[in-house]
């Protein structure tokens, strides 16, 4: 049997991975690190190294995902990436998030979550808390209050993912019960932030450019 050529091993390869990308497993068994599946794919030039570097940040952020919930029970946790451009939203890491409530916010467009006056949504610049979801009066909850009550969240928390002046888009941490988020989390959360922000401001054109590429595989 002929060797499938490279482009078309490629092909497959990359096909797969795009499958896999909104769902990657934050809790991984045995500790796997999918970073030395990405290395040896760009060794065999099967990704190029935007697309190992992107992979890379990808996983990273599932990783903190990971933390967050373990840190913080009975919460979900999700990172987003705001595109300045187009004004959009677009998944982080959602793999612990419901799947309806991605498909929503997968390349959502933010522009009724600009506040008169401003020129980017609320969450982006400052920490919004919201403690139940379904008596909310603010412009984020009024936006979006029947997708995040279909999936069944009753209370959230975004804080804004910034560096440097830099605006990258925000973390969420996601509630099934109405609950108060208390200043001190709040204050933990912008800690955690810290955390990632550093990388996510060097990749943030990689990363949107491959999780663009993976909605539309």
């Amino acid at each position: 049997m002929e060797k499938i050529p490279q482009s078309l091993q490629k092909f497959r390869y990359m096909k797969e991975i795009k499958k896999i990308l909104p769902t990657f497993e934050p809790m991984l068994e045995n500790n796997k690190d999918l970073s030395s599946v990405f290395f040896n794919l760009y060794q065999n030039d099967l990704i190029s190294e935007n697309e190992f570097m992107a992979f890379q940040t990808k996983f990273m952020l599932s990783q903190f995902s990971s933390l967050m919930e373990r840190n913080f029970k009975n919460l979900n946790c999700a990172i987003y990436i705001y595109d300045e451009k187009d004004m959009r939203l677009w998944n982080g890491a959602t793999s612990s998030i419901a799947e309806g409530y991605n498909e929503y916010t997968n390349g959502l467009s933010v522009e009724n979550d600009i506040v008169p006056g401003d020129d980017v949504p609320i969450y982006v610049k400052g920490t919004v808390n919201i403690p139940d979801v379904e008596r909310g009066v603010d412009i984020t909850s009024l936006n979006h209050k029947e997708a995040l009550l279909r999936n069944g969240y009753h209370a959230l928390c975004l804080s804004p993912l910034n560096h440097g002046g830099h605006m990258i888009g925000c973390s969420v941490m996601f509630s099934k019960q109405v609950r108060t988020f208390t200043v001190h989390e709040m204050e933990l959360f912008v800690r955690y932030n810290k955390l990632i922000e550093g990388k996510l401001v060097e990749m943030k054109n990689q990363l949107l450019s491959t999780i663009k590429n993976s909605k539309m595989a």
